[in-house]
């Protein structure tokens, strides 16, 4: 994986892209359903995948958008401890590389953060808690906004 912070902003920028294609094609999809209704029956569907996948596809992309976000802490962390094979879970990534004593991430792009793995936990592990709603770009920013207090490069 990539070294560089500017990589890495790509790397999440890309999912909030495919993100959108995706969302496009849902879109058009459920246009072409309504001119033709059997049009999923060719895939092997029926439209409650259909309307599943379109309810979920938000939460489908921030799960993603937060790996990507994660993988970026996660190679900067093991470049700066010199450990391939270190690994600490989401939140305390957060924390440490943010700095707690006021040094490093501010203290508001470190909460922006929190809150998204918060809402990416309420997805990929279906909690009951339910986080602030939160879009996708808003997603992205919050998160770019955290990179951007890393490093150039690292490693």
């Amino acid at each position: 994986m990539p070294h560089h912070r500017f990589d890495w902003h790509e790397h999440v920028k890309d999912v909030e892209d495919e993100y959108r294609a995706a969302r496009f094609a849902l879109n058009e999809l459920s246009a072409a359903l309504e001119r033709q209704s059997g049009l999923l029956r060719k895939g092997g569907l029926v439209r409650a995948h259909f309307r599943k996948a379109h309810a979920n596809l938000e939460g489908t992309y921030l799960v993603r958008l937060f790996a990507s976000f994660e993988a970026a802490l996660r190679s900067y962390d093991r470049a700066r401890h010199n450990d391939p094979e270190r690994h600490e879970n989401a939140s305390v990534l957060i924390d440490t590389i943010g700095g707690r004593r006021g040094q490093g991430v501010s203290d508001a792009d470190r909460k922006g953060a929190h809150a998204v793995r918060r809402v990416r936990n309420y997805w990929a592990h279906e909690s009951d808690a339910s986080p602030e709603p939160m879009t996708i770009a808003e997603a992205r920013g919050r998160l770019q906004k955290y990179l951007s207090w890393l490093p150039e490069q690292w490693g």
